[in-house]
């Protein structure tokens, strides 16, 4: 497998899945208070996101699920979901956001005790960012047991080559650099959760309208949540919408906590970080194949707007470019500063 998730990588997935690719035409549904520039400068494709946005209009039980693993301190490709997350919660949207404790508990073998610690810290971090956990969902697996009880009664209706058949498209990468053995029990628990989480809202809360929003890299959890939707027959709509991958500083194809010195997190020293975006040899001609505009579409603060600018200044190079990393590494800087230490 290509381990380099770039243009030609996204392309494939979105041709064998049949996705319907936001950057490679133009969107076809639209979401309350979102226009479509928006969308492009954030998703990359979508699954079944169009009628996603026609329950919206309709009034039908809506919700926007995500969530993110706990394994260590957040880094950009981890709050670059976050900030996705609220960038749809002020448009109006509901939105449930799910800490992976369990799944850093099973996945990665992680101690509950570390992980109900970082756990604190990610649910301050993500209110300080700007999610209203008033207006949204913000939990824990673990603070839901009775998700844990729908994992165990979906879990009659799948085989073991289901889960085989979901491993996200990064495995391949994790296992070359040593960070992840295979598809074990433990990893199965993990990934059922995952899906339990998506399946409960129309399951048991009656949301009749759900999106998945996830890297696109993990789209085969969507899949897999969507065969279980289809064999008990539960009466709820679940698409995805992806997001693309972040590529890694230091040559790296992603950012990961697993991968070091791929990326920035929050817990670098703030000189570091300025180094890193300020100092990062631009060599793509494409702004959208570049590590710091990459970053700059995905944690910022900046507008559709704002960020076309951003693109014809990356093209002309130069001094404007540079200066304009130096802003966003101001921005940066002033993210994880809000990350509690």
């Amino acid at each position: 497998m290509n381990l380099i998730f770039n243009e030609t990588y996204y392309k494939s997935v979105v041709e064998k899945y049949k996705y319907d690719p936001l950057d490679f035409k133009p969107i076809n549904f639209d979401f309350p208070g979102i226009n479509n520039e928006s969308l492009n400068k954030k998703w990359l494709c979508h699954h079944e996101g169009n009628i996603f946005a026609s329950g919206l209009l309709e009034n039908e039980k809506s919700i926007v699920t995500t969530g993110i693993g706990l394994s260590g301190a957040p880094h950009m490709g981890t709050i670059s979901q976050i900030m996705r997350a609220i960038f749809l919660q002020n448009a109006g949207l509901s939105v449930q956001f799910v800490l992976g404790d369990l799944d850093s508990y099973n996945a990665r073998n992680q101690s509950l005790s570390v992980l109900e610690e970082r756990a604190h810290q990610y649910q301050e971090f993500i209110t300080k960012l700007g999610f209203d956990a008033n207006r949204g969902i913000l939990r824990t697996q673990k603070q839901r047991q009775d998700i844990v009880l729908t994992a165990y009664l979906i879990s009659n209706c799948l085989k073991d080559k289901d889960f085989n058949n979901a491993e996200e498209d990064l495995v391949k990468l994790y296992q070359k650099m040593g960070y992840y053995p295979e598809m074990d029990f433990p990893v199965k628990q993990s990934i059922l959760l995952m899906v339990a989480d998506f399946i409960h809202l129309g399951m048991k809360e009656d949301y009749k309208n759900v999106l998945v929003m996830l890297g696109l890299e993990e789209h085969l959890y969507v899949l897999l949540a969507k065969k279980v939707v289809s064999r008990l027959n539960i009466p709820m709509n679940l698409g995805g919408l992806y997001s693309p991958i972040i590529k890694g500083f230091n040559g790296h194809p992603k950012m990961s906590k697993s991968i070091l010195g791929s990326g920035i997190t929050v817990e670098m020293n703030p000189d570091d970080i300025r180094k890193l975006i300020i100092n990062e040899k631009e060599i793509c001609e494409n702004p959208d194949d570049s590590v710091v505009y990459q970053m700059m579409c995905s944690v910022s603060y900046y507008t559709a707007k704002d960020l076309e600018e951003l693109s014809e200044i990356y093209r002309m190079g130069g001094d404007m470019w540079k200066k304009r990393k130096v802003e966003y590494a101001d921005m940066v800087i002033d993210i994880c500063e809000k990350w509690p230490h």
